[in-house]
């Protein structure tokens, strides 16, 4: 773990300092901002950053500079990078965080023009608006319906759910939309603030009834959700547990125990064994990087596909990639096609990961 922290803070330092040096060095590029969770240990934020890197390696791209902006994942530290990537003059932006992050960005992004796209924020109140933001993954309403769906399917009547409410812009509408579609005859719900967990009242809480099913509904990769699943099948030891997509992590995988058995992650790629493109990925990620990356990283290299797209065509302001992208509509990017409606968002499927161990 010491060792997989050191990797992760050394290659985002290395990463921006070798990304500031090719752009004074190679001429004029283009500069996107990769804003994501960049404290020492976080493969999340090295992840992602690692993903840019391969991209601009792997397609041999000159015209583009990446600078990392961390945000933590919270609110006003989102504030406070947005300000700071504005100050740098820079327009375009990826963003990998939650959606409460998201929504604190919003209107700056739209007042300035800023040409943003999301790639780990599925609040739906970004959703169907004519704006600067584009999504490359499908908002709350689409995934939760999936999720729904595949739970209706599962054995047994009886599921429990357990929210954070912390990520409240993400798990208070997905808790709706789930619902709507949500067809068992007992549903029990349990609220906690994963980052002010009370572990022995969420144990009793738990044990109070017997469940076939636990939704462990938490996003943005909080590790605690592995340990409350491993509390979750000692209280039922038969149940089947389903996470969010925002839970496909090495982290998960390590936290999870004997309950991975019995784990089912969505997932917005299909698993390794069904995807050449997938699989050939994260083995060059870790030979190159040398650990396995969080899967939001494909988002973000694949939102990099779309955007150098745009560049070589000639377009640099945030309202030329705007045009290009809603004229152009469908693009092929490494792990499949990506298709913008009228307001930048997408409809994707969702699959579900029953083999999470080896994913990694």
């Amino acid at each position: 773990m010491i060792g997989q922290r050191y990797i992760a803070a050394i290659a985002v330092l290395g990463f921006a300092g070798s990304m500031l040096f090719a752009g004074c060095s190679r001429g004029h590029k283009v500069k996107i901002a990769v804003m994501t969770r960049l404290q020492s240990g976080s493969t999340v934020g090295s992840s992602e950053i690692n993903a840019s890197k391969l991209f601009l390696e792997e397609r041999g791209v000159r015209n583009i500079e990446i600078v990392p902006f961390n945000d933590d994942w919270e609110p006003a530290r989102a504030v406070e990078a947005y300000a700071e990537m504005r100050s740098q003059g820079i327009r375009i932006l990826i963003t990998s965080h939650v959606s409460t992050c998201a929504l604190a960005l919003r209107d700056s992004i739209n007042r300035d023009r800023v040409l943003t796209m999301v790639t780990g924020s599925a609040t739906d109140r970004l959703s169907g608006s004519d704006d600067f933001i584009f999504r490359n993954i499908q908002d709350v309403s689409i995934e939760q319906k999936s999720i729904a769906e595949y739970v209706n399917r599962m054995p047994g009547g009886n599921l429990l759910i357990i929210r954070d409410t912390d990520n409240h812009s993400y798990t208070a509408p997905a808790l709706k939309y789930f619902r709507e579609i949500l067809r068992k005859p007992s549903v029990r719900v349990i609220d906690v603030s994963v980052s002010a967990l009370d572990m022995a009242a969420l144990e009793s809480a738990i044990r109070r009834n017997h469940f076939d099913t636990v939704y462990v509904l938490v996003g943005g990769y909080k590790v605690v959700a592995g340990t409350i699943a491993q509390m979750a099948k000692k209280a039922s030891p038969g149940a089947r547990i389903v996470f969010t997509p925002w839970m496909k992590s090495p982290a998960l995988l390590q936290t999870l125990g004997d309950a991975v058995k019995d784990a089912v992650v969505p997932s917005h790629y299909p698993p390794r064994s069904e995807s050449r493109a997938v699989d050939e990925y994260v083995s060059g990620f870790k030979k190159r990087f040398g650990y396995a990356p969080t899967f939001i990283s494909l988002n973000v290299y694949a939102a990099l596909e779309i955007l150098s797209a745009a560049i070589a065509a000639g377009n640099t302001t945030p309202d030329e990639i705007k045009s290009y992208i809603l004229t152009t509509r469908r693009f092929e990017t490494r792990f499949g096609a990506v298709e913008f409606d009228a307001y930048g968002d997408v409809t994707k499927p969702l699959y579900f990961i029953t083999g999470l161990e080896r994913e990694f």
